[in-house]
């Protein structure tokens, strides 16, 4: 990569719940996202000045669409961090950041000991490098998180495990979004520029040298980015991301 990388969260970031003008429309499981005309505008032009890195907890399937929408409109994406950090690499060469990972087996383990009084779930198929189990509501995720990683640290103690919204994941300690932007990007990552709104924003937001984050962020997200000197927009949502990447443009 020979400029400046951006590096840029998807749910919640780049894409949002509500339509926008001239928004591509991004199909997803349970509804779908926007990414409003506006936002793709100035990633074109942004994308003349910086490397376009996505980072994000999709799969690389759900994550392809969104670089295809992109690529497809003179948008240039020029690097992936996918499934958290479990895999990354060029669009066109994404590789497991920690490929010793049996996850298949460790799948087959853990439904072999699915009990009685386990909060249901069902595995979600299109992630590779780490597990995601999906629950039926936000409530049976929180309560399935802590016997999931538990279960899973019995046959692998070097584990990690978090919640989002209904999505439970298992994945490698060492694999990680700055983890993996660190394998993609090497010197560069620490002199990147990036937008994020999440909890696991938070190992790469503040280790890059200019963060951003949109008004609405989890408060987490917002005092990382405050902390470190970075940039948070004045409005949520849409508004705010278009905010953000103008100025972003004004200091390229």
């Amino acid at each position: 990569m020979s400029l400046r990388p951006l590096v840029l969260d998807l749910d919640g970031t780049l894409l949002h719940t509500q339509p926008a003008p001239g928004a591509v429309t991004v199909p997803g499981r349970t509804r779908p996202s926007f990414l409003a005309g506006a936002t793709l505008d100035a990633l074109i032009r942004l994308g003349r000045r910086y490397d376009l890195v996505l980072a994000t907890g999709r799969s690389l399937a759900g994550t392809r669409i969104v670089a295809e929408a992109l690529e497809s409109r003179g948008a240039r994406v020029a690097g992936l961090v996918v499934e958290d950090g479990g895999r990354c690499g060029p669009p066109g060469a994404v590789r497991p950041l920690e490929p010793h990972r049996r996850w298949r087996d460790l799948r087959a383990a853990l439904e072999g000991e699915r009990e009685r009084g386990w909060p249901p779930f069902e595995w979600q198929d299109d992630f590779e490098s780490c597990l995601v189990a999906r629950a039926v509501e936000r409530e049976e995720a929180a309560a399935l998180a802590p016997t999931l990683l538990h279960r899973a640290r019995r046959h692998d103690a070097a584990l990690r495990g978090f919640r989002d919204g209904r999505k439970v994941y298992v994945a490698g300690e060492g694999a990680h979004k700055w983890s993996a932007l660190q394998a993609l990007l090497g010197e560069g990552a620490e002199g990147a520029a990036g937008i994020g709104d999440g909890e696991n924003d938070l190992v790469w937001l503040r280790r890059v040298a200019l963060p951003c984050t949109l008004a609405g962020a989890s408060p987490a997200a917002t005092e990382a980015v405050l902390g470190a000197g970075g940039l948070v927009s004045r409005a949520p949502g849409h508004a705010g991301l278009a905010e953000v990447l103008e100025r972003l443009e004004a200091l390229a």
